[in-house]
């Protein structure tokens, strides 16, 4: 099998439509039935955002990305956070093929 399909198969495996039927107990969105982002194709391979920036405190986003906000709390200690919730960059096919085929023509 070529790189090409590997990577086709990935992301074939990592669809939210996939995984929450073959691994229900991998995540509380395939327990619930309830995707974590509004999209037609939700793709599970980066769940957490490889572009957040945690270098900072309040969070952000490596790429400024404008479909997030910040959430305001005084709990928080700077008082904010970066919310990418609404974002569906890193969930979105072509995005995952990029970034595995970057990865795999590294190596």
């Amino acid at each position: 099998m070529n790189l090409k399909n590997h990577i086709s198969q990935i992301i074939s495996e990592f669809s939210y439509k996939v995984r929450s039927k073959k691994h229900p107990d991998a995540c509380i969105c395939y327990q619930q039935n309830k995707p974590c982002h509004k999209m037609d194709d939700l793709n599970c391979f980066l769940c957490y955002c490889p572009f957040y920036d945690t270098s900072k405190e309040e969070g952000g986003c490596k790429r400024n990305c404008k479909d997030g906000k910040w959430f305001y709390s005084e709990k928080l200690p700077k008082g904010k956070i970066w919310d990418c919730s609404d974002c569906t960059y890193p969930h979105e096919k072509a995005t995952v093929k990029g970034i595995l085929e970057e990865f795999f023509n590294n190596k």
